[in-house]
């Protein structure tokens, strides 16, 4: 498929067919870890590949598309949530004079992790999105103020309250099965 990178850029539509059909696969699962519904998570990827389309002029021809094409998927998943005004984000200054709770509770791989990606999905967006940038896209809580345009300290506040909103929801999750 790189070899196909300068015709993707020159705008051959072909090209640019194998870059939809190789990426949009593990894109619209990054989409689906921000939006709400299968709609939006839709919604996000259409709108992804508009950009990438429009934007293949700057692709470094001698660089993997990946990692370009997964900077614009989260950058447009996180504007259309800003879009829909679903993420709301506010600082509490109040979490760094708390004792932190650890979020190292064992985590049975076969039966959790499908919960966990459930629980995402139900997740507040604005905790969501914060959890999603510093934990599945290892991104630093600066890189996460400049992306979503708040302090590190509300990143930080967010990421706690994304943490132990978790822990809460597995929890009685568990009750429930006990139960």
């Amino acid at each position: 498929m790189e070899e196909n990178i300068e015709e993707f850029i020159k705008g051959n539509k072909k090209a640019f067919d194998r870059v939809y059909e190789k990426y949009s696969p593990s894109m619209f699962g990054i989409c689906m870890r921000y939006a709400n519904c299968k709609d939006d998570a839709q919604e996000i990827l259409q709108e992804t590949f508009i950009k990438v389309y429009e934007n293949r002029e700057k692709v470094n021809p001698e660089l993997t598309l990946g990692p370009w094409i997964k900077t614009i998927t989260i950058r447009t998943a996180i504007n259309f949530l800003k879009s829909q005004k679903k993420m709301v984000l506010k600082e509490n200054e109040d979490f760094f004079e708390s004792p932190q709770e650890s979020f190292t509770q064992e985590i049975d791989p076969k039966d959790e992790k499908s919960a966990l990606l459930k629980l995402l999905t139900e997740m507040p967006p604005g905790y969501r999105a914060v959890f999603n940038l510093f934990v599945l896209d290892n991104l630093t809580h600066k890189e996460i103020a400049e992306y979503l345009e708040i302090t590190e300290g509300a990143s930080k506040s967010q990421l706690a309250k994304a943490k132990n909103w978790i822990k809460t929801n597995l929890e009685k999750k568990r009750s429930n099965e006990r139960a």
